[in-house]
């Protein structure tokens, strides 16, 4: 699964969320559905008796279970027919029916058999348990639930024999809601029709809200699927259909051919009546590209990125596509950017449609990206599945990871692993630099935690350490210790460990050092603790002089106590280093100086062999290591007076990391701040994006703290000379512009805008009146540049631009132009206006509720709009935590939203609110994170703003 726009935005990146809008919004929503326990149904004419799945907290779990299926019986094969019901005009009214047959082996003998049900309603003389011989009578069992667990048990006085075959047979029903979980309903619109559809999300644990399963991913089984549909409608699913047989009344029965062994949450069907295209890779697999029929000529370039990148997987993993069709499909209603199931990838628009006339170059990419990283799911994740939730990273991680190896392959002019650090590793660092952070390898047992998960720390830090980890045991044992690891584990599941073994065993065949031999010595340091150290650097004449020590953002926070580290926060470091002289910026893992989990101080002798004194070095070439790099205030101001002089001696990528160092530095304490300032001053000769994208962070960070002080004046006054000057060489036409070059431009346009450049925001503003002004439809503004022309319009208009850019979001048929605009739309100086579209927020009617949590939080980032989301959330708490509580999006929200608080009244009243709400479960882990940042931000203000007064006196 694909999670990225608020995974890279959740933090500071306020201002760059306008600019950049690199990566793919991602949203998840819950809604409740209770019933009475015992009911006749309301779905369908059955008059069964039937128990509903009741609602979490209802009734208390018998015997204090375990939150794990004990798996006496285990399931081999599901026979599983579904029949939506989504062809009435009122939609609160659709719902499923289906029925299950299950095939399970006994491997321990028992008396009862476990699996998951959730919100489900099970017609209870429906069930029944046969043995696989049948001469003998069915077994009908009781029933009971665990809340809880959201287990149905259903005990029996018979015996279940181990090495004995039973089937388990249940008919069931449940509400098609717009919930974006389990399966649910879509829709979009035609004209004046609404169109519905039927989609799934079962990822992580809503398999069991479509169908009683074995729903914990190691448990892998065979599906045969049949989906029940009308005319006009197709049905899809993970494999080819079989047959259609016609039923009564106009029903259409798929047959499907049966899926490979995989997890439940791996399981995907949609019923919708949308159009595809269609191409054959090299290797024979019929790959279609599916979308609403007025969008499908949005879906060549998705569909050529994803023929060529998964032909480049089969070829890299050594291991062919092992099924014959991979289908991707684009639903107007998901929760995530998009879901890797196996052979049906679903994507929301944003991440699978792209229109070269209406999307820039980052939607390009963004596409490129997520198709890579769902590709890459289906050797990790779905060919080897973590054997439980807390190895999550080990999917994720993965999937984060070997998406830039596709999208390089396809587009090696993009530089996708110079991007790598700015968009993965730098900004993973906020999160993990806080003492309620958590280690990648993390406890997790209930639904609510295990999306907790879902998050930077899985994704982007377990992508980062499995870069590292390529550099130090070079690309050809990496390669061939993931090709043993997959052939070895195909269709089973993996603790971390195995992972290790089978890189250990490559690293020693190809005659590695002993080091680098013991994988799993290296990475358990990174993995089963959080957070990352800093390595100090220092000169001794000719000799380097290391040490380590753990970073933290504040090293007086109070640590909640929930993880401790085995280690005592020392790692095993991979270093590497150049100097002025040497300027190797081109290094591999024979460069490596290695770095002891025992702390010990490390000298390199002779590292420096005849380099002046007057020489600058850098530690971390190329930023391969998850760590940051401190220096004696000699080295840094020698750093400082290079990228000055001459920025092509130091690389892009270092220039990048001495930015993002040294002002992180500065906040945690660890370098002057007056220092850490100076990194950014030589800013108006930067021409790679790189350096921008880290400094930008940075400066936007401190324009967010300072922005309702006396200082602001002046620090705006100095943004707007350092990005007037590139505005002015650079100007607002990427006619002819490489990739990179419309990203750098894009970055200058807005900020330039942004802190006043009067040509750019009139140029802004005439091209946003043309655009108001035509009326065949067509838009005069470049793509790669409409969101900061849109945003800065409607900064300086009034009502008027922002009601014509509402309609344009109510009405463009394509994603990516809905997005630039619903950011813009926060843009508005004009309380009452943004006040409006916190309404709207909340009304799916008005904004789809895969866009809510985004535009809360956009609106929070705009200086007029921060108290009013504050007070807004607080007043429809009921609402917002019904729907986002104990989802992983929770977390995002809260820490978004408080981003900028910064002031001891701002700290009482996130307590404050805190306290006066009802338990929060596992989401109380958001206001932790909220409340560290808080005082970080406070003890940033008390410490810098005299400094940073200071230093914009000195500036010119």
């Amino acid at each position: 699964m694909h999670l990225s726009l608020l995974l890279h935005n959740s933090g500071h990146r306020d201002s760059l969320l306008i600019l950049m809008m690199m990566k793919i919004l991602l949203l998840f929503a819950f809604v409740d559905y209770t019933l009475q326990d015992r009911t006749t149904t309301k779905y369908g004419t059955t008059t069964k008796t039937t128990i509903t799945t009741p609602p979490a907290g209802t009734t208390k779990p018998p015997g204090g279970r375990s939150v794990r299926l004990p798996l006496n019986l285990y399931p081999v094969l599901y026979e599983l027919e579904l029949q939506p019901f989504i062809y009435g005009s009122n939609p609160v009214d659709f719902y499923f029916k289906g029925k299950v047959k299950i095939e399970m082996e006994c491997r321990r003998s028992t008396n009862e058999i476990v699996l998951h049900s959730n919100k489900l309603n099970i017609a209870t003389s429906s069930v029944r348990i046969e043995t696989m011989t049948p001469e003998q009578n069915p077994i009908i069992p009781t029933i009971e639930f665990d809340t809880v667990n959201q287990f149905l048990i259903l005990k029996t006085n018979t015996q279940f024999v181990s090495g004995s075959s039973y089937s388990l047979y249940i008919e069931f029903s449940g509400p098609l809601l717009p919930d974006l979980a389990g399966f649910y309903q879509s829709s979009y619109q035609r004209g004046n029709d609404t169109i519905y559809i039927a989609t799934t999300q079962m990822q992580p644990t809503d398999a069991r809200k479509t169908f009683p399963c074995f729903d914990e991913p190691a448990v892998k089984a065979q599906f045969k699927l049949t989906l029940v549909r009308k005319q006009p409608m197709v049905s899809l699913s993970n494999t080819p259909v079989i047959n259609n047989i016609t039923r009564a009344n106009g029903w259409i029965a798929d047959h499907y051919e049966v899926t490979p062994k995989m997890s439940t949450y791996l399981l995907a069907f949609i019923i919708c009546d949308f159009k595809y295209t269609v191409n054959i890779t090299k290797n024979n697999v019929e790959y279609r590209a599916w979308a609403r029929p007025e969008a499908v000529d949005q879906t060549p370039y998705s569909l050529d990125v994803g023929v060529k990148i998964l032909t480049y997987f089969e070829e890299y993993f050594d291991i062919p596509f092992p099924l014959p069709k991979s289908d991707m499909i684009a639903v107007p209603d998901f929760a995530a950017g998009a879901m890797e199931n196996w052979g049906l990838i679903i994507y929301r628009e944003t991440a699978m449609l792209y229109d070269p006339m209406e999307s820039a170059e980052t939607n390009k990419q963004k596409v490129a990206v997520v198709v890579s990283h769902e590709l890459a799911h289906q050797w990790f994740g779905n060919l080897v599945t973590p054997s439980w939730w807390d190895d999550l990273w080990l999917n994720e991680g993965f999937a984060s990871f070997v998406e830039y190896m596709g999208v390089d392959h396809v587009h090696p002019d993009w530089l996708m692993f110079e991007q790598f650090v700015v968009d993965d590793l730098q900004d993973v660092f906020n999160l993990d630099g806080l003492v309620t952070s958590h280690p990648l390898y993390v406890p997790v047992s209930n639904p609510s935690q295990i999306n907790e998960i879902f998050d930077k720390i899985s994704y982007e830090k377990g992508s980062t350490i499995i870069r590292m980890m390529r550099f130090f045991l070079g690309e050809e044992t990496f390669k061939k210790g993931l090709q043993r690891y997959l052939k070895e584990l195909a269709y089973g599941s993996a603790f971390h460990d195995d992972l290790w073994k089978a890189l250990s065993e490559q690293s020693k065949a190809d005659g590695k050092p002993e080091r680098v031999q013991n994988v799993k010595q290296i990475m358990d340091t990174w993995t089963l603790q959080m957070n990352f150290p800093t390595v100090f650097v220092e000169r001794t004449l000719d000799n380097l002089r290391l040490s380590q020590s753990r970073y933290l953002l504040d090293k007086n926070a109070t640590d909640p106590g929930t993880y401790t580290s085995p280690f005592g926060y020392k790692w095993e470091i991979p270093f590497t280093y150049t100097s002025q002289s040497i300027s190797n910026f081109n290094q591999s893992d024979s460069d490596i100086n290695w770095m002891g989990k025992d702390g010990a101080v490390v000298e390199l002798k002779n590292a420096l062999p005849g380099e002046s004194m007057d020489s600058w070095y850098i530690g971390n070439v190329m930023q391969y290591g998850y760590y940051r790099v401190n220096y004696p205030e000699s080295n840094w101001q020698k750093l400082i007076q290079q990228l000055k002089t001459d920025i092509t001696k130091i690389h892009p990528i270092n220039r990048a990391q001495i930015i993002n160092d040294a002002l992180n530095l500065a906040k945690s304490g660890d370098l002057k701040m007056n220092i850490a300032l100076q990194t950014v001053e030589y800013l108006s000769t930067e021409e790679h994006f790189l350096p921008y994208s880290a400094a930008s962070e940075e400066l936007l960070y401190v324009d967010g703290m300072i922005e309702r002080t006396a200082l602001f004046g002046a620090f705006s006054k100095f943004m707007k000379a350092t990005f007037t000057i590139p505005f002015n060489k650079l100007g607002m036409d990427n006619s002819g512009s490489r990739h990179l070059e419309t990203y750098v431009r894009r970055i200058v346009v807005a900020l330039a805008c942004k802190y006043g450049n009067e040509e750019c925001i009139g140029n802004a503003r005439k091209l946003y009146s043309e655009l108001m002004e035509l009326t065949d439809g067509t838009n005069p503004i470049d793509v790669n540049l409409r969101s900061a022309v849109y945003c800065t319009a409607i900064r300086y208009g009034g009502v008027e631009e922002w009601d014509f850019a509402f309609r344009k979001y109510k009405t463009s048929n394509v994603a990516t132009e809905k997005d630039v605009l619903l950011l813009s739309l926060s843009c508005s100086r004009d309380v009452w206006v943004l006040s409006r579209l916190l309404k709207y927020a909340l009304m799916p009617e008005e904004i789809r509720k895969q866009d809510a949590v985004s535009i809360i939080i956009y609106i929070s980032r705009n200086p007029i709009g921060r108290c009013l989301v504050w007070d807004f959330v607080r007043g429809n708490w009921d609402v917002i935590f019904k729907q986002y509580g104990g989802s992983f999006l929770f977390s995002y929200l809260i820490t978004g939203i408080t981003a900028k608080f910064n002031t001891e009244f701002d700290l009482q009243s996130v307590h404050n609110f805190k306290e006066s709400v009802p338990s929060l479960g596992s989401g109380a882990r958001a206001f932790q994170q909220a409340v560290e940042n808080i005082n970080l931000n406070i003890k940033w203000m008390a410490k810098n703003s005299q400094i940073i007064q200071e230093w914009l006196k000195t500036l010119p």
